[in-house]
């Protein structure tokens, strides 16, 4: 592979200097914006893990991660969709003014701790600066304004340029994996990484449950190393072992906006009928984006979110015996 000074000195040669210089900028620009995103996608990592590591497995699918959400606070959110909280997350890789807390970001955080309680109307938020050297984070922490940090705080977060080294340097970040693997097995640690990662960026426009993206996860880890993370399984037999399960929230906020009546309880499903159509929805399911839930403007539509909803669980359901593995 052709190294980079190679390139710009016959770019130099053939085009000039200031197209070289020129070239020098995008490479920079594209650099530092690579850097922005891997830290965001590994700190979204360590997000997911956390709250899969400390947090019953059914009850992970209240816990909604997504990013670039539209906020003044926009890198990360996590939501727990059952108690109402929300989470905001600015992430800066870098140990330069860039990752300074300036008069400008403090009011993007006012501003976004009116918006989460006036708008979202969530019972408690918190605004989060993330930012790659332990310095900088002590600094900034101590730049927050007494009055803000009941719901604002810096935190530190190291940037590697591998996983394998990321895990080596925050002990954290292993811990949770250690117990997500139930195991200390370096390579089977940074083996989760890199799934719970890819599952991330593969699928995250809408944002995703941290449900989702582990038993995905779980269901993709071939051998299976996420000793520690054992998703809910519906049952699939009748009887008085069924727990009584209840119809989520938004799931019934939904049929009651567009009056298509009440999910019933078959097992560990709930069936919506109406008009002669008919679906079902896994107990387990996660609950979609208040975007996509927002964005519904008939039944139609709410059939199509919640076959797609189920489409996602059925993708992940293990073979029945005698099926391809």
């Amino acid at each position: 592979m052709t190294s980079n000074i190679a390139v710009q000195e016959f770019v130099s040669a053939r085009f000039g200097h200031d197209c070289a210089q020129q070239l020098e900028h995008i490479a920079r620009g594209g650099k530092s914006n690579k850097k922005g995103a891997d830290f965001e996608g590994c700190y979204a990592v360590y997000m997911i893990a956390s709250i899969a590591a400390t947090t019953a497995p059914a009850e992970c699918a209240h816990h909604h991660v997504s990013s670039q959400e539209t906020a003044f606070v926009d890198d990360l959110c996590v939501r727990n969709q059952v108690i109402g909280t929300k989470r905001n997350y600015q992430a800066k890789n870098s140990d330069g003014s860039a990752a300074d807390w300036t008069d400008e970001l403090r009011a993007r955080f006012e501003m976004q701790i009116i918006v989460d309680i006036e708008h979202h109307r969530v019972q408690q938020q918190e605004q989060v600066l993330v930012v790659s050297c332990a310095n900088k984070a002590a600094a900034n922490q101590k730049k927050i304004p007494h009055a803000m940090r009941s719901c604002c705080r810096a935190e530190y977060f190291p940037y590697e340029l591998t996983s394998t080294a990321l895990l080596m340097s925050h002990e954290p970040l292993r811990s949770v994996f250690a117990k997500l693997c139930n195991s200390r097995h370096l390579a089977h640690l940074d083996a989760a990484f890199r799934i719970i990662l890819g599952q991330w960026h593969a699928d995250n426009n809408a944002g995703r449950t941290v449900l989702d993206v582990l038993t995905k996860a779980k269901a993709s880890a071939r051998p299976d190393i996420f000793g520690g993370f054992h998703p809910p399984q519906p049952c699939w037999q009748e009887g008085p072992s069924v727990p009584p399960y209840t119809p989520p929230s938004w799931l019934t906020e939904v049929l009651d906006r567009f009056q298509m009546g009440v999910a019933t309880v078959e097992c560990a499903a709930f069936k919506v009928s109406y008009n002669g159509l008919e679906v079902q929805l896994a107990a387990h399911a996660p609950a979609p984006h208040p975007d996509a839930l927002a964005s519904l403007t008939s039944p139609r539509d709410v059939f199509m979110l919640l076959m797609s909803v189920e489409a996602g669980m059925l993708a992940v359901s293990p073979p029945t015996e005698g099926e391809p593995q």
